[in-house]
């Protein structure tokens, strides 16, 4: 499986991820939502900047999934975020977000590298900070979701029959 990583530019997500020290996101974890968890070892991540930028230029692949959660002495998942912040680099602002939840996944991924520009459809970008699962890279791409409306659009055309 494929994911579009929406990343926050104000922490310089890209960069830490580029230079190898931010080797781990933090995820949204809902035990409510039945089935299997969406991200798992050997999915890869296309990782967008965040704010306008709609193009992807760094990719990597899913090394490992942890399921981070509190014990009964815990409140909250603050120590245990101190102990991998050296992977996660979250800022003040994202460590007190996520240290303040019950239930998250972290995701740490290798390989991180420059990949070949793709323009990915404004209509395809994430909410923040949300995660765009995809099968084919043509589903997130301009060409991709232009294509794909003009299909549609031939098909049920097509399907209309002249009176």
């Amino acid at each position: 499986m494929n994911h579009l990583v929406l990343l926050d530019a104000r922490a310089g997500e890209l960069e830490k991820i580029l230079s190898g020290v931010k080797r781990m996101l933090v995820r949204d974890f809902d035990p409510a939502q039945p089935g299997p968890l969406t991200v798992g070892a050997g999915d890869r991540l296309y990782f967008l900047r965040g704010g306008e930028d709609h193009t992807v230029r760094v990719q990597a692949t899913v090394a490992r999934v942890l399921l981070l959660t509190c014990t009964p002495d815990d409140e909250d998942l603050s120590q245990a975020l101190k102990e991998i912040q050296p992977g996660l680099q979250l800022t003040e602002e994202q460590y007190n977000r996520w240290s303040a939840r019950r239930q998250v996944l972290l995701v740490e991924f290798e390989s991180a590298h420059k990949a070949d520009a793709i323009q990915v459809a404004s209509c395809r970008i994430p909410d923040s900070p949300a995660w765009l699962t995809f099968r084919e890279l043509n589903e997130v791409t301009e060409e991709g979701v232009a294509q794909t409306q003009a299909d549609l659009s031939a098909t049920s055309a097509g399907r209309q029959s002249p009176d």
